[in-house]
This record gives structure tokens, C-alpha cells and sequence, in this order.
């Protein structure tokens, strides 16, 4: 279950595990900019099953109560070895301009990401901490 957001519009610091079908209703319906990019989560979805990926995690303005986010930005870990489907890893290593920002990394470069940004960046500007997380049904 994804929480409610604070008083800023923003998920509390954390990883909150959760159903594309929930990120959906959560983020993904409220503007037409909003459907334009869950649409593009729904195709990278896709193409990181096609290729393997083991856990995607959602963050920035997309998985906050901005009515026209900037982007989502999306972290993807790699499994060992070579991806599944190397033509699926390069649409994914392309992203979908202008809708995602897409990191594909390997455990220990995802592991390290992700807690680099569960920590508040002090910053005004740049307050964000990876929020959602979703692991595709195989």
C-alpha cells in the first residue's frame, strides 16, 4: 500500500512496495500528462520483463501530488548475467523522452543508488527520496 502524502505533497522517506495497478490509481490518472507517462511506465514494464530486469523503483515528481510532473525517473536492476533480450535493453537504455529518465544498473550500482536517495537531499529544489518500488510478476 502506497501511504498518503505529507503536508508538501510528498510520500514519507522509504521504499513502498506496490502493484502497477496501484501506481496507477495513485499517480497515474490525474492529468493528461499523468496518463501520457504512466502509459510510458506501463511500456517500460514491459520491455524490463522482456529483458529481465528484477525490481524497478519509481521517484521524482511523478510520485508526488504535482498535477503536471516533470518526469518519472526509474531505477532498474539488472539481474547477473547478460539481460534476457538485448533489443529490449537498448529501447530500455533509449528511454522514452520526455516521459522517463531510466538508470538500468547491476545489484551492487542499485543498491547503492537506492540508498544514496532514500536520504532527504537538502537541497529546496531537489527534495526527493525514491519512493515507490515495484517488482515485476514473472
Amino acid at each position: 500500500m502506497i501511504p498518503p502524502f505529507n503536508d508538501s505533497g510528498f510520500l514519507p522517506p522509504g521504499v513502498h512496495p506496490a502493484s502497477l495497478d496501484e501506481i496507477e490509481a495513485r499517480f497515474g490518472v490525474q492529468s493528461d500528462e499523468r496518463r501520457a507517462q504512466m502509459e510510458s511506465v506501463r511500456w517500460m514494464i514491459d520491455l524490463a520483463i522482456r529483458a529481465g530486469v528484477k525490481r524497478i523503483v519509481l521517484n521524482g515528481s511523478f510520485v508526488t501530488d504535482i498535477i503536471e510532473p516533470n518526469d518519472v525517473d526509474c531505477v532498474l536492476l539488472q539481474g547477473p548475467g547478460p539481460l534476457k533480450d538485448p533489443a529490449a535493453e537498448a529501447e530500455l537504455r533509449s528511454g522514452l523522452l520526455p516521459y522517463l529518465d531510466i538508470a538500468l544498473l547491476r545489484r551492487k550500482d542499485f543498491e547503492s543508488m537506492v540508498n544514496f536517495v532514500l536520504r532527504p537531499i537538502v537541497t529546496k529544489s531537489q527534495r526527493a527520496w525514491w519512493r515507490c518500488f515495484y517488482e515485476p510478476q514473472r
